[in-house]
């Protein structure tokens, strides 16, 4: 399947042909357009892959938080600030991965009163994508926006609040049958406690981080997961990320929002113990991504692209613009910026996803959940309202489009989402749509939305 060398590097036989260049970029990163894809054939998968998880390649991705104003209480500001940035990076990899665990670590604007708190936590999870996954436990433990929403603040010696400690070990680590008890969670939960909110006097006393209150921290013995002594939170992310079923917990959470399939448990296998070795992310990744089984025909039909994904994809290919707020507030727009960035906040409403806005603490749904009635609907509409964009659009790329042949179109259309294998039934109704209008921006709006609904592109 692969293999691991001394220095850590993957060798793998996959073929670098377009089909599975596509899926690599689909699946890795937002999803490629065809120069995307020629560029990765001629590379190899090995080079397309370290490109993709190359983070000296990311942009900068500006404040953590601002200090005051609305734009502390403003969603739309995140929204927007995320969209532009995933749009516009030229690290699709990275970008990606920090969107994975942003579901991972799921956290929402329906209890984090400041949504500047989840842009902070974004750009974290950004900085520390690649890295050590204890590293990132870490940095989720001191984080302000997880600490409201798992109420990890209200956790004092006498009183510990099991929140955090639980899904901890829950959602973030083990898995439901990892091998812990509740006595573990109870124990983990008093080595947490005493993790208050660091507040700014200067901005309305708005939490700005978090703050170990040794008046409140319990440095009692605790034994958690056979490990005793007096332990901290450290203690316990040090005792989680030393067990077996951490490392296959995370290969098999990795396997399943990348690939989509059940791993086979050779495959989890394999890629827990390159993880094991290190803790690292990139190694994680760089093995399941150069790995045979990654690119066999069940796991380039088993993933449904999750609504934000396809959006992102949309959005970089076809060259349309997001608005960048900078240092603006969303009130303090022009009303040209205003309403793009009001239209951009729609579409996403109408796909049935906004970043910042996972259902629950388990985060947003997987593969089939995507597929429900009033989903579709909604992927209708959105497309519909995409294709006028792009039907309108003063761009090369749109002038090219309106310039096609019904036949010509529909294969145009279908490549520009980064695919490069489709149905007959698929190809047949894009050119139907796209011979069936009179005018040439009637044609391309028409085929735009055939195409952003079909089968294809739903499956990423």
């Amino acid at each position: 399947m692969f293999a691991i060398t001394v220095d850590g590097m993957v060798n793998t036989n996959v073929e670098s042909s377009p089909a599975n260049i596509s899926h690599l970029l689909r699946r890795a990163g937002w999803g490629g357009t065809p120069a995307d894809i020629e560029r990765g054939v001629e590379e190899g998968i090995e080079a397309t892959v370290a490109g993709l998880l190359d983070p000296s390649t990311a942009p900068p991705a500006g404040d953590a938080h601002r200090t005051d104003g609305l734009e502390a209480y403003s969603r739309a500001d995140f929204v927007v600030w995320w969209y532009h940035l995933a749009v516009t990076s030229p690290a699709p990899g990275l970008e990606r991965l920090a969107w994975f665990w942003h579901g991972h670590f799921a956290t929402s604007f329906a209890k984090v009163r400041f949504p500047s708190l989840l842009r902070n936590q974004l750009v974290s999870l950004r900085r520390h994508a690649t890295g050590r996954f204890d590293d990132l436990l870490e940095l989720m433990s001191h984080d302000a926006a997880m600490n409201l929403w798992l109420d990890l603040h209200t956790s004092i010696v006498g009183q510990p609040n099991e929140n955090f400690a639980r899904e901890l070990m829950e959602l973030f680590s083990l898995g439901v049958d990892g091998g812990y008890t509740q006595s573990d969670v109870g124990e983990a939960g008093r080595a947490f406690t005493g993790y208050g909110l660091a507040l700014d006097p200067s901005a309305r006393f708005r939490p700005v981080g978090t703050e170990l209150r040794p008046a409140l921290h319990d440095y009692g013995t605790k034994t958690v997961l056979g490990v005793t002594g007096e332990l901290t939170g450290r203690d316990v992310i040090a005792a989680i990320v030393d067990r077996p079923e951490c490392h296959r917990f995370v290969a098999r959470r990795f396997w399943s929002r990348y690939a989509g399939t059940v791993a086979p448990d050779t495959v989890v296998d394999q890629l827990a113990a390159s993880f094991a070795e290190r803790l690292s992310v990139a190694d994680l990744l760089t093995s399941m991504l150069s790995s045979e089984a990654f690119y066999t025909s069940d796991v380039k039909a088993g993933l449904v692209a999750q609504p934000v994904e396809t959006l992102v994809r949309t959005l970089r290919n076809f060259e349309l613009p997001v608005p960048d707020l900078g240092d603006i507030s969303f009130e303090d727009t022009s009303g040209q910026m205003r309403a793009r960035a009001a239209g951009l906040l729609e579409i996403s409403r109408l796909l049935g996803q906004v970043p910042g806005a996972p259902p629950n603490v388990g985060g947003w749904p997987h593969n089939e959940g995507w597929l429900a009635t009033d989903t579709a609907a909604g992927r209708l509409i959105a497309g519909t309202a995409l294709g006028a964009i792009v039907a309108e659009a003063e761009t090369d790329l749109s002038e090219e489009l309106r310039s096609l042949a019904p036949d010509e179109l529909a294969e145009r259309m279908i490549r520009q989402f980064g695919l490069v294998e489709w149905s007959e039934a698929t190809f047949k109704a894009a050119e139907t749509a796209a011979g069936s209008e009179r005018s040439s921006a009637a044609a391309v709006k028409a085929t735009f939305a055939l195409v952003f609904t079909s089968p294809e592109v739903t499956l990423s």
